[in-house]
C-alpha cells in the first residue's frame, strides 16, 4: 500500500513537471528596470514579461527558487482604452489584487506573495520573465503542411487547451507575418478536436458558440493574433504556425 502510495506522488511530481513546462517557464531577474525596459530585456533574452492567467501560475510562480518575496514587473498593464492587458496584448481576466503597496493611478503591475500591485510605470523594479517552449514557424504553409512539418520534429502544431496557453501563443506569436497562425484545431467527424488528443474542455472561438461548419473548407482552427480568438479557416490558405517543442529538447 505504501509502495502504491509513493508510485503515485511520483507519477503526479513527473506529470505537474511536465505540465510547467507546457508552455515554458518564469525566471525571476535581479535587475531593476522600469517596466518598458523590463519588458525590453525579456523580449530580448527571453519570450516576454510574465503573464499569470490562473491560481495555479500564481502557485508556480511563487515557487521560483530566486523569489525571495520581493516585488517585481509581470506583464500586466492598462491600455490606452483603460483595459488590462498582458503584454503581447491578449485580454486579462485574472486580477488578485492586493491592497498593500498599491500606487493610486498605477498602470503596471507587479506581484508579490499578496497578489497583485499597480505601480506607476516609470519606476524601477525586479521582474519575471517568461521563456516560451512553443516555437513560431513564420513560413506561410497550408493547415496539412504545417501539420506535416510539425511530425517531421517528432511534435504538433500547438493545443490551446486554456486561456493562459492562448495568452503564451500570442506572445510567442509577436512576429508573426500573417493576421492568423495555424493551431492543431480540426473538424473531423462531425466534431473539433485537437490533433493531438487533447480535450476540449476549454473553447474560446469567435462570437462564443462552436462554428458547424457549413463550408466543408472552413474545417482548419486558426488563432486570431488581433481577435486573441478561435476562427475555422480554410485549409488551404497559408499561415504561419505554432509548434510545441519537446519537454526533453526544449530542457536542453
Amino acid at each position: 500500500m505504501k509502495r502504491s502510495a509513493l508510485n503515485f506522488l511520483i507519477l503526479t511530481g513527473l506529470f505537474e513537471a511536465a505540465l510547467c513546462a507546457d508552455y515554458g517557464t518564469d525566471h525571476f531577474v535581479e535587475h531593476d528596470k522600469t517596466w518598458s525596459d523590463a519588458q525590453k530585456h525579456c523580449r530580448d533574452h527571453y519570450t516576454d514579461l510574465s503573464s499569470i492567467s490562473n491560481q495555479e501560475e500564481a502557485d508556480q510562480i511563487n515557487n521560483l527558487d530566486s523569489n525571495d518575496g520581493t516585488h517585481g514587473w509581470i506583464g500586466l498593464y492598462k491600455d490606452a482604452s483603460e483595459t488590462w492587458r498582458w503584454s503581447g496584448g491578449s485580454k486579462a481576466s485574472f486580477f488578485p489584487w492586493s491592497v498593500l503597496h498599491t500606487d493610486v493611478g498605477g498602470r503596471c503591475v507587479v506581484r508579490s506573495e499578496h497578489g497583485f500591485h499597480k505601480k506607476h510605470c516609470d519606476i524601477k523594479k525586479k521582474f519575471y520573465c517568461f521563456k516560451s517552449s512553443l516555437i513560431l514557424v513564420q513560413e506561410k504553409k497550408t493547415w496539412e503542411e504545417a501539420l506535416q512539418h510539425c511530425r517531421r520534429q517528432h511534435t504538433d502544431l500547438a493545443g490551446l487547451i486554456k486561456e493562459s496557453a492562448v495568452v503564451k501563443t500570442l506572445q510567442t506569436s509577436r512576429e508573426a507575418k500573417t493576421d492568423y497562425v495555424w493551431t492543431g484545431l480540426r473538424f473531423l467527424a462531425d466534431k473539433w478536436l485537437w490533433m493531438n488528443g487533447d480535450e476540449m474542455s476549454y473553447q474560446a472561438w469567435s462570437q462564443g458558440k462552436t462554428p458547424q461548419c457549413s463550408n466543408r473548407g472552413h474545417r482548419c482552427g486558426a488563432l486570431s493574433l488581433k481577435g486573441q480568438h478561435w476562427v475555422s479557416w480554410d485549409c488551404a490558405d497559408t499561415l504561419n504556425f505554432v509548434l510545441k517543442r519537446e519537454y526533453l529538447d526544449y530542457q536542453h
